[in-house]
C-alpha cells in the first residue's frame, strides 16, 4: 500500500498527513495540454485543476494512498466530484475551508480537521493521537522557519538566489516520493543558501503573483534580465504560512488558527485589507521595483485580486505587468516581447 496522500490547496494541513504515516505530496499538475481531462470537465475551468486530473488519468503520479481535495474554490469542487471516478485511485478525502478568519472559523475548520484525520486514518486507528500531531506540527514549523530564514536572506543580498532556484527547492520539499525524502529538506535550503553566485549585472528586482505561477514564466523572466525575489503564490511564499503562537492546548484548533492566519490567499474575501498589508510589506523588505501579474486563465479569483493589485501598485508608484496564461507552458512567444518591454523600462539593457 502506498504511504504517498496527494493534496493541491496550500490551505492543507499537511502536518495531519504526517502525524499518520503518511508522507504528503503536492499535485503541482503538469505542462501540455489536457485534452482527456476536458472530457470530464468543463472547459472554462480552472487549467491547473484540468493538469492535475489530466496527470492522474493518465498514470503520470506516482501511486497515491489518497487525495485530499479543499473545496477552496469552484474549480476545486469540480475536481472533488470527478476524482473518485477517474483521479489517481485511493481514498478521497474533501475538506471545506472557511472563505473569512474569524473565531467562528477558526472553530468550524478545526472540526473540519478533525473529521479529515478520521478520514484518513489507517484501518484499525480510530483517532489520531495528539502528541504525535504536535510532534507532526514542530517538525513541519522547523521547516517552515527554515525557508523563512532563507526569505530573510533574500530581502537583505543584492544578489540572492534567483526566483528559480527558489521555486524548484520549494516544488522538491513539495513531493517528496518517500519519508528518507521528506527528511532531506535541510539539504535543499542549505544547497540554495550556500550555492555560490556569479555576480550578474544590477537586475530590477520583482515580485511576482498569481494563484500558481508556472515555472516556465519565472524562467522567462530571469532570462529577460529580471530578478524575481518574491513569489506571492499558492506554490510560492504562501506555504510558509505566518509565526504563530502556540495559546491553544487543542492541536486541531491550533492547526485552524495556522492555516487560516496565514498569508491571505485572492479566496479569503474577508481578508482585502490584510492582503494589501501582506503586498505593502513584501515591497518595502525586498525593495521592490516592479510587480508581474499572471492571471490564470478561467480564475475569477485572479481577476479581482488583480484588480486590487492594479489599485495597490498605482497607489505605490510601482510598475505592473499583468500576463495571462493557460498552465500549459505554451504561452512563450506571446509572454516574451511584453516582457522585454516591461523590464527594459525597468532599466534592462
Amino acid at each position: 500500500m502506498s504511504h504517498l496522500v496527494g493534496w493541491l490547496c496550500h490551505y492543507t494541513p499537511v502536518e495531519i498527513f504526517t502525524a499518520l504515516g503518511y508522507t504528503p505530496y503536492r499535485l503541482l499538475g503538469r505542462e501540455g495540454n489536457n485534452p482527456r481531462a476536458a472530457t470530464y470537465l468543463v472547459g472554462n475551468l480552472c487549467p491547473y485543476v484540468q493538469s492535475c486530473l489530466e496527470a492522474a488519468i493518465k498514470q503520470e503520479l506516482p501511486l497515491l494512498a489518497g487525495v485530499v481535495i479543499a473545496r477552496s474554490c469552484n474549480a476545486m469542487i469540480h475536481l472533488a466530484n470527478v476524482w473518485p471516478h477517474y483521479g489517481a485511485g485511493g481514498k478521497t478525502v474533501v475538506l471545506d475551508v472557511p472563505r473569512r478568519f474569524d473565531e467562528d472559523a477558526v472553530f468550524y475548520f478545526s472540526q473540519n480537521l478533525r473529521r479529515l484525520a478520521a478520514e484518513l486514518a489507517p484501518p484499525g486507528e480510530r483517532q489520531l493521537n495528539e502528541e504525535r500531531l504536535w510532534a507532526a506540527i514542530t517538525w513541519w514549523e522547523e521547516q517552515r522557519v527554515a525557508w523563512r530564514e532563507l526569505l530573510a536572506c533574500r530581502a537583505a543580498w543584492e544578489d540572492p538566489p534567483g526566483g528559480k532556484e527558489i521555486m524548484d527547492g520549494l516544488a522538491r520539499w513539495q513531493t517528496p516520493l518517500n519519508p528518507q525524502e521528506a527528511d532531506k529538506w535541510k539539504t535543499i535550503i542549505t544547497r540554495l543558501t550556500r550555492q555560490p553566485r556569479v555576480k550578474t549585472a544590477r537586475r530590477p528586482r520583482l515580485l511576482l503573483a498569481g494563484s500558481i505561477l508556472p515555472r516556465e514564466l519565472i524562467t522567462m523572466v530571469e532570462e529577460c534580465g529580471g530578478l524575481s525575489v518574491f513569489e506571492d503564490s499558492c506554490n510560492g511564499m504562501r506555504l510558509l504560512l505566518a509565526p504563530a503562537t502556540r495559546a491553544e492546548g487543542d492541536p486541531y484548533l491550533y492547526l485552524a488558527r495556522l492555516y487560516l492566519g496565514g498569508p491571505p490567499c485572492p479566496r479569503m474575501v474577508g481578508d482585502r485589507e490584510k492582503r494589501r498589508q501582506y503586498w505593502a510589506a513584501a515591497v518595502d523588505r525586498f525593495r521592490i521595483q516592479g510587480i508581474i501579474y499572471h492571471a490564470m486563465k478561467f480564475c475569477d479569483a485572479a481577476m479581482y485580486d488583480y484588480i486590487a493589485l492594479k489599485a495597490f501598485s498605482e497607489k505605490r508608484g510601482l510598475p505592473l505587468l499583468r500576463l495571462d496564461g493557460d498552465f500549459s507552458g505554451g504561452n512563450r512567444g506571446q509572454w516574451q516581447t511584453r516582457l522585454e518591454a516591461f523590464l527594459e523600462m525597468l532599466g534592462v539593457e
